[in-house]
């Protein structure tokens, strides 16, 4: 069963509008409702994982010399430590001293921050990056429901 839309006005213009309209294009997104829409639910994603017990997904992000004094041993230990977490790994060869690594990991959201910081600590570590969704849907989907679940 689909969710009924409800039209609302927002009154925006100059400077702001304008910029909007800008991110909008950047986005692709095919016009303001759904920029708005996207919008909306960043922001909710966002309020979700600040709860700390919000099931979360993480992607981190790592770029390393992989020269660096035991580096990839030291991050496969903090990996291990945490095996409940860790959804999967990949590492990429940038050039010929440089790698990135990228973890997939999954749980209370305050766990997989306590994660990426260890990962992201370990000496060595030129940049490290977490970017963490909720697990769950922040809005539930009415339009997509069937027995099985993913």
């Amino acid at each position: 069963m689909k969710e009924t839309l409800v039209r609302f006005s927002v009154a925006i213009g100059g400077e702001l509008l304008r910029r909007f309209d800008e991110y909008r294009e950047r986005r692709r997104f095919p016009n303001r409702s759904e920029a708005v829409r996207g919008l909306m639910r960043d922001a909710l994603i966002d309020e979700a994982v600040d709860e700390e017990s919000t099931d979360a997904m993480g992607v981190v992000t790592l770029i390393y010399d992989h020269h660096a004094t035991d580096i990839a041993r030291r991050l496969t230990e903090v990996q291990h430590g945490h095996l409940d977490m860790v959804v999967t790994t990949t590492h990429v060869h940038l050039d010929s001293a440089r790698c990135l690594e990228v973890v997939l990991a999954r749980g209370k959201a305050a766990e997989v921050r306590r994660l990426a910081d260890d990962l992201i600590g370990v000496k060595g570590v030129e940049t490290g990056r977490l970017v963490l969704a909720a697990a769950d849907p922040i809005v539930a989907r009415r339009d997509h429901e069937h027995p099985h679940t993913h």
